[in-house]
């Protein structure tokens, strides 16, 4: 997939607004734009949504989690959820929203890297006309929900901050410098915990284990910082990586790609 599509066809409308999208079909797609500074206050649907980036990058707020989604990257979002949207540019994605009834969907909140085949039958969607064949319209509707289903979560957003003073004060050391190394032992001491407590109480209050969060916000960090266009060796000195390669190869496991800027 790549965001020449958008250069083929008229420009969508900027700024679309979900009330104007109906709901006579179980799959409902559309393309839009967002302008620079573009906010979208915390609201919810009450049907369940995805969007991905074509061009341009978005910060997605939901459940104490921000989402950068960057082109070829999608949310999926189910119905009810509450959450915001931020353009620091302008920005183009594609969209639909699916009716309640039809399955599968994902119960919570998903980020996956949107596939050359879904990236197709979103765009074969929104050529869709009102009356369509039925047949085809279920069928095309069945691929791109099982796509859906079955794309891994690449989970790149910033992990969850936790509730208690003591591991609170650690993340927000780790945020201002997530260059600094996992040592188990000193954050313990730090939140005047053994080792065993720490960890425990971490993953209750975040859903992750220390290790897994300090990853997560690294990510969080490499994808904002690829966004701004830092050079991948500056990005991996940030990020306390040993060299260029040794990111790229822990980029490559979580998100199925090599980053690129």
């Amino acid at each position: 997939m790549n965001a020449q599509n958008l250069a083929d066809r008229s420009l969508p409308p900027v700024e679309i607004s979900s009330a104007n999208i109906g709901a006579d079909r179980a799959i409902h797609a559309f393309a839009g734009r967002q302008s620079a500074g573009y906010y979208d206050p915390p609201h919810q649907h009450d049907r369940g949504q995805f969007s991905y980036r074509t061009e341009g990058f978005a910060t997605v707020k939901v459940e104490g989690r921000s989402i950068l989604l960057s082109p070829g990257r999608g949310v999926w979002i189910p119905a009810g959820v509450v959450h915001a949207v931020t353009c620091r540019g302008p920005a183009a994605y594609n969209a639909f929203y699916v009716d309640g009834a039809a399955h599968p969907q994902p119960a919570e909140v998903r980020v996956i890297a949107v596939s050359p085949l879904l990236h197709a039958l979103v765009e074969d969607a929104m050529l869709e006309q009102p009356g369509a064949n039925g047949e085809r319209q279920t069928f095309v509707t069945g691929l791109i929900l099982d796509e859906l289903a079955r794309s891994p979560d690449v989970a790149a957003m910033a992990p969850v901050m936790p509730r208690s003073a003591g591991l609170r004060q650690i993340c927000d050391q780790l945020s201002h410098d997530p260059a600094r190394p996992l040592d188990l032992n000193a954050w313990a001491a730090t939140a005047g915990m053994s080792r065993r407590t720490f960890t425990r109480t971490f993953r209750e209050e975040t859903g992750l284990s220390p290790g897994e969060w300090h990853q997560q916000l690294r990510m969080h960090f490499a994808e904002t910082w690829m966004a701004q266009g830092v050079p991948l060796p500056k990005i991996a000195l940030r990020l306390g990586y040993s060299s260029t390669a040794s990111f790229s190869r822990v980029y490559c496991r979580i998100f199925g790609t090599l980053p690129a800027v």
